[in-house]
């Protein structure tokens, strides 16, 4: 007796629920979507994606907000900020290629949307609030000689000589990297302490 109960009660639950959706379903109202609602939000959309115009920006004073607008992910642009402070100054924009995840879609990207003012470089600390980090050569572990830009290449040669603190001078440093790429990284670099 109670099974018959319980059977009863299932069915006119499914064909409550069935009523239910059939009334639902025939109540659904029509949705217009207007033109101007759809020209207003295709309109917001360019005014937050840069990547459709052509302004530059400069690398050293560029906002995380705008580094999104570009089409760079959240973590790429916090990546990059983060590098930007650590290194103080940025002088070229290939430099962009020592930032952690950054790739060559991302430097693709800087290429193409950020430049270099070598003029508020000369002075940096009155127009960015910051200069060039410069890191003493041997107290520099693998992660800081990438970011003052060396080559896995060059890591490899340089770690065995700052272990032994035979880097103490330009002199030394040339004969290990060639004298063209101490050129390129000269400002980033101290010997004495």
């Amino acid at each position: 007796m109670k099974i018959k109960y319980v059977i009863i009660f299932v069915m006119l639950l499914i064909v409550g629920n069935f009523l239910r959706l059939l009334i639902e379903e025939k109540n659904i109202p029509e949705i217009e979507i207007s033109k101007e609602k759809n020209y207003k939000k295709d309109k917001a959309k360019k005014d937050t994606d840069l990547t459709k115009s052509n302004v530059k920006f400069d690398i050293n004073s560029i906002e995380y907000k705008d580094l999104l607008k570009l089409g760079i992910n959240k973590n790429k642009a916090e990546k990059f900020v983060k590098y930007r402070d650590e290194v103080g100054i940025i002088k070229d924009v290939d430099e962009v290629k020592n930032v952690s995840g950054f790739g060559k879609s991302g430097l693709e990207i800087a290429q193409k949307f950020l430049f270099v003012d070598n003029e508020k470089i000369q002075n940096s600390r009155q127009n960015y609030g910051r200069e060039i980090t410069k890191y003493y050569i041997n107290k520099s572990n693998e992660k800081e000689l990438k970011k003052i830009g060396f080559t896995n290449k060059e890591i490899k040669k340089l770690i065995p000589e700052i272990e032994k603190n035979n880097i103490r001078s330009n002199v030394d440093l040339e004969k290990i990297i060639g004298k063209e790429r101490y050129v390129e990284i000269e400002d980033k670099i101290k010997f004495i302490e």
